[in-house]
Parts: C-alpha cells; structure tokens; sequence
C-alpha cells in the first residue's frame, strides 16, 4: 500500500486506527465504510453469546449451593474464578484482533466509540465474563441504524443490567418488594439520564432518576438454563405512572420504560450532548458550528446515525493538517501493531495495553474511558508509551531477522508507507541519528507526527 499523499494519511490516522502497511490496498474510503457489510473476526464470532454465559453462571451458583464442605465450597469458588478470569482474557483477546486486523477502522472507531459511550467495566467481577455482550450483541449490530434502538438494546442487555444493578432493582409497592422488603436501585437510571442520553447539564432532577428508575424495575435477568437472559417480570415492577420531564408515563409494565426510553433517546438535549462527544472525539472541544450541524441533522432524521457520520465527514475540518487529538493509548498502540504489521500473542498484548492503562473493558466507571488528551499525554504517559514502543520494536527485530530481512530496510519501508514525502523533517533527523533499527522504531513511533491524528 503505498502513500497517495497527505490527504489519504491524514484521514487514515484521523478517522482509524492508522494503515496497516502490508495489506495489497488502502482502506475502503471513510462514506464507503458506512455502506459495507461490518468486518468481525473470526474469534469474536466464536464466543460463547452472553445468554450462553448465564446459563453458566446458573450452573455454576447451583454447584456452590450444593457443596456441603467449607472444602468442596473453596474448591468450586476457585473454579468459578478461573472460568470468570479466563473467559475475560479471551474476551479481550477477540477485541484486540478486530482491532489490529480490521480493513474497516472508520468502522471500528464509530463501534468502540459507542461501546466506550455504554461503558461495563469487568472491575465488577460478575460481569467479568460477558463484558464485551454490549459490544459485540448490540453495537456490532446497530452502530449504523439509529440511537433510539442501540439505546434500548444497551439497557436491555443483561450486562448492562447487571453491571449497574437494575436486575436486582424491586418496586417497593410491587408483589415482590412488598414481599420480599427489597427495594428500588437507581444506578442504571442515572446513567440513562447523566451519561447515555441528556448529559450532566441535561435538565433532569433527583426526582427524574427515582422515576425512570420505578419505571424499569422488573427489567431484569434470568439464570435458568432453559432460558436465560433479560426478562419483564410484573412482580417486581411498581405499579402506577410515572413523570419523567415533566411527561406522565402511564403505560403498563414494560412499555412503561420502553416509551421513556424512546423518548429520551429523542430529545434535542441528547442530541446535543451525543453530537457534541462524537465531534470531540474526532476533531476536539472547540467546533461549536460542528456540534449545531451535526444536531439539527440527528433530530431532522429521529436520530438515525448514517446522516449524522456523513455530516461529520463532510466537515472542512477532515483534511485540514491540524493535529486536532492526541491518540489515546489503545489507538497509539494498534497503529504502531498496524504499522509494522506484526501481532504479538495473546498475553503480550493484554500486558501491554494493561502497561499502558487502558486494558480493554477495563475503564474502571461507567463514564467509560476519558476522551481528553490531557489524560494521555503526560510525562508519566509518555514514558510508559516509550517502554512498549521499546517492547515491540524488540519482538518485531527478532520476526525480521529471522526471516533473513534487515531491519534497518523494514523501518526504511514503514516510514515510506506511512507518510510518503511528507515526513516531517524533525523525525527524518532523529531517524538518520538513530544508532539502530530498534532505535529508530521507538523514534517513528514516538514523534507527535505519529501520537497524534
């Protein structure tokens, strides 16, 4: 894949995660990317479904139940552990393959944006072996449809439900919480108002967040092997209407919070807040025109995604040389995978992002992983940035030579593949001052021409 000039390099590492420099042909173009059939790596359609993990988790809950020695109950909990810790390992495996093969990054960006926007964190260990169940079950499949209906099938996942605790969520005044003396959970509807839909300054209440909460209470989960999965239950869900934004929701069970949801998904606020995210994440905070564009066509189009990507992409802002973000970790490191075309093993790779701070599935909160340079690239960031670099141009010099290549030949090509005639001339320096090919990996990968998009 040679250069085609600045134009094409810029948008690669703008809207991807950067060329890989030894596939035969570029990218499909950013509007094609919209058009064609989602790539998913074959690892990622081998996992277990998250409804196939429940069952699981059933069994497994059953098999403790019935231990009768405080021995036989260590020796299941330890097996529970390892099946939750493994099972996650692969999950993030089958991530950082899609990300380091896909021919479509555009494609991949918009889908782990997405994902990062529902974020589960597997810090919350019960969620630990269905944390990628959002991604690849709902966002794989509606990233290019509309919001209204990726909203729903987000709060409707069990991992979702789990995560933030909704499927243990009771109505106080309903069968099951008068009987049970359980009660309301309203993590999950704050999220909704705060996080996924209106945003912080959004204009919801205190009493907003107990309302949405009432009116998804029975949205829960099923562990029964012969099914599994999210479930209505009318027994735990509080009976009665419920007023959210001022508008009076009094549909029975799950319409109740179907209907809210729909709506919320609808309103000009979270337009602008989505909008305004989807503008940062790929141009920075200071586009207001952008964001006011960009939300007049998602409300003009009842939040359908494609005419909101098209309107970004058709911005002056896309070819402009600006150096508009400072990659994030993960992006820095599947370009530098990408640019040398070299796939280290499963535990490297999870050890090194891991190095890096940003394990996938790993954010720590359901605000999901900062989307502000200001996080990445500090000096502490770029040291540890400087240490994988260093890392991986070890791996990759040891493949080189012992296919009887030079590497000195290999960074000479990368470089020409990367940037064509445009290198800049500060790195061009410190490349011909580097005293070796490891040396001038770490310089290539490491020059703001390659940390920022």
């Amino acid at each position: 894949m040679e250069n085609e000039g600045t134009a094409q390099y810029i948008v690669s590492q703008r809207f991807g995660f950067g060329p890989r420099v030894g596939d035969a042909k570029p990218e499909p173009s950013l509007n094609d990317q919209l058009k064609v059939q989602p790539y998913t790596h074959k690892v990622i359609s081998s996992l277990p479904s998250t409804d196939e993990m429940l069952a699981h988790f059933g069994d497994l809950n059953r098999r403790r139940k019935a231990a009768k020695s405080t021995e036989e109950k260590k020796q299941v909990t330890k097996a529970n552990n390892a099946f939750f810790q493994e099972n996650f390992r692969t999950q993030v495996y089958a991530r950082n393959l899609q990300t380091l093969h896909t021919p479509l990054s555009f494609q991949e960006r918009l889908i782990q944006f997405w994902s990062n926007h529902f974020a589960i964190s597997a810090d919350t260990r019960r969620v630990r072996p269905i944390a990628s169940g959002v991604e690849n079950e709902v966002i794989r499949e509606l990233w290019s449809i509309d919001f209204p209906s990726m909203l729903i099938g987000v709060i409707q996942h069990p991992s979702m439900l789990i995560f933030l605790d909704n499927h243990q969520s009771v109505g106080p005044n309903s069968k099951a919480g008068q009987r049970r003396n359980k009660g309301l959970n309203e993590n999950l509807a704050r999220e909704i108002l705060e996080l996924h839909t209106l945003g912080v300054d959004g204009g919801y209440t205190q009493n907003d967040v107990v309302e949405l909460a009432e009116g998804i209470t029975g949205w829960t989960v099923s562990f029964k092997a012969d099914s599994p999965g999210y479930r209505f239950s009318s027994t735990m869900h509080e009976p009665g209407a419920i007023n959210v934004l001022g508008k009076v929701y009094d549909q029975q069970g799950e319409q109740q919070g179907l209907s809210c949801l729909r709506d919320l998904a609808s309103h000009e606020n979270t337009a602008r807040h989505l909008c305004g995210k989807l503008v940062e994440h790929f141009y920075g905070v200071e586009h207001p025109s952008l964001v006011d564009k960009l939300t007049k066509v998602w409300i003009e189009n009842d939040g359908m995604l494609i005419p909101v990507y098209l309107t970004l992409l058709n911005s002056d802002l896309k070819n402009q040389h600006a150096r508009w973000r400072f990659r994030t970790p993960q992006e820095w490191y599947f370009a530098v995978l990408r640019s040398a075309d070299f796939e280290p093993n499963q535990k490297q790779m999870h050890s090194m992002l891991r190095q890096l701070g940003q394990e996938p599935f790993m954010s720590g909160s359901p605000a999901g992983w900062s989307d502000n340079d200001a996080d990445y690239n500090s000096s502490a960031a770029l040291t540890q940035r400087w240490q994988v670099a260093n890392q991986v141009a070890k791996l990759l010099i040891t493949r080189i030579e012992r296919s009887k290549q030079n590497p000195n030949d290999r960074v000479a090509q990368i470089v020409q593949r990367l940037h064509g005639n445009e290198v800049d001339e500060h790195l061009q320096t410190a490349l011909e001052k580097a005293q070796d090919a490891s040396s001038k990996f770490v310089v290539l990968w490491m020059s703001p021409q390659f940390q920022y998009r």
